[in-house]
């Protein structure tokens, strides 16, 4: 038993060291359509003085999309409508509070006697947002 997986552990390293001494870069299944390099960074050459470098079709666009993400993305979040609940809790209270004090003000403008009535089992607890 020990034998036997001595004996494919020694085949598997022969068919490994097999393969990396076979493989390099020129057998590469991109080698037919790949260009040779030419120590060039993007394999462009050094432009002559007073040359400008030419465009490829693909620039323009993408560098005008990322410039319009830049900027609108921001926008957008910096004009984002405020949802949270927090906010729509205090616009509430702050309306029943304002209910409440109209209808006190309109009751004691006609002369009622108005009682400060209780409120109950709601209990309305907030903080400020500011």
């Amino acid at each position: 038993m020990a034998a036997r997986s001595i004996f494919r552990a020694v085949s598997l390293c022969r068919r490994n060291i097999a393969f990396i001494a076979g493989s390099s870069r020129t057998q590469s299944i991109f080698t037919k359509y790949r260009e040779p390099p030419n120590g060039f960074l993007f394999n462009e050459k050094p432009l002559k003085p007073g040359e400008k470098r030419q465009w490829e079709e693909w620039e323009e666009p993408w560098y005008r999309w990322w410039a319009l993400i830049l900027v609108v993305i921001p926008v957008m979040f910096y004009y984002k409508p405020d949802t949270k609940p927090q906010t729509w809790a205090r616009k509430q209270a702050l309306r029943i509070v304002a209910e409440r004090d109209a209808a006190y003000e309109a009751a004691a403008a006609r002369g009622e006697v108005v009682e400060e009535e209780e409120a109950g089992d709601v209990v309305i607890n907030w903080k400020p947002l500011m």
